[in-house]
């Protein structure tokens, strides 16, 4: 912590006790250091040092990203300066809870729309439908909270915008995509890299198909997240019959549906066999 400018620091010791996994809800308590750091000027100093780095050595990286700059990364949570592109093509359901306070004199405008009544993260569902629930605009300075575990945000953009972004860590398995026209939900992809890391690793270990793999694919196969399990159930079948039918037969249980589903329709082809 004694690396980081003062004001940082300052920010990062407030911060952390609002992180806590058994009360999401307590994220929302750092707001005034949220406040307090962007009053600082501190995000105006860190750009101008950044950018004089790279004027003396062209190779100085940063931590810049595509469409963001990282200011800091802590326990749970990171506080970055976001590049908003024009208009996107879906709707975004979070997987995460967040404040966002506009960058420069314009202000942002965005549509909310409130999650389906039907809406179960971890269990995608097509077609289900946002209902709108009005409109705003947040004014450079002001800090907006994205309540995500009830709301759905749109962003309406003449012209990208720089935002500067509080974030959780992921605290829901999926972010889900509704389309913009029919306000369907469209598909659902994994919050967390690592899921789809691990879903890769589970795929390529069965195309080995190497029986040293079995352990490591039944240690994902008890994943919490859904997907990595699947994919690892899927990967024993190429290389232990026995143990796959052993982890079907525990998935008739799982605590997903689609699991549940899954298993069952692949056991009923198995028996046909």
């Amino acid at each position: 912590m004694t690396s980081l400018d003062p004001r940082l620091a300052e920010f990062a010791t407030r911060v952390q006790p609002c992180l806590r996994r058994d009360a999401p809800e307590a994220f929302w308590e750092a707001e005034p250091a949220l406040q307090a750091l962007l009053s600082s000027g501190y995000i105006t100093d860190a750009l101008n040092r950044d950018l004089g780095a790279l004027r003396e050595d062209p190779t100085h990286f940063g931590n810049w990203r595509p469409s963001e700059w990282l200011l800091h990364r802590g326990p749970g949570y990171a506080l970055a300066v976001a590049r908003f592109e024009l208009t996107r093509r879906f709707i975004h359901a979070l997987p995460f809870y967040g404040m966002l306070s506009p960058l420069g004199g314009a202000s942002l405008r965005y549509r909310r729309y409130r999650l389906p009544p039907a809406y179960d993260n971890p269990v995608f569902t097509p077609g289900l439908t946002l209902v709108p629930d009005g409109e705003g605009s947040l004014a450079a300075g002001e800090i907006m909270r994205l309540h995500s575990d009830r709301y759905a945000y749109d962003f309406q953009l003449s012209e990208p915008a720089l935002v500067v972004k509080l974030s959780t860590a992921a605290i829901r398995p999926l972010e889900w995509l509704f389309s913009r026209d029919q306000l369907q939900s469209w598909q659902a992809n994994d919050a967390d890299l690592s899921y789809t890391q691990l879903r890769v690793a589970a795929d390529v270990l069965g195309k080995f198909a190497h029986q040293s793999s079995l352990p490591a694919l039944k240690l994902l196969g008890e994943h919490p997240h859904h997907s990595v399990r699947w994919a690892a159930i899927q990967s024993l079948g190429r290389l232990s019959r026995s143990e796959a039918i052993a982890y079907l037969q525990q998935a008739l249980q799982d605590r997903h549906p689609h699991i549940r589903r899954a298993a069952q329709k692949t056991l009923d082809q198995i028996q046909k066999k």
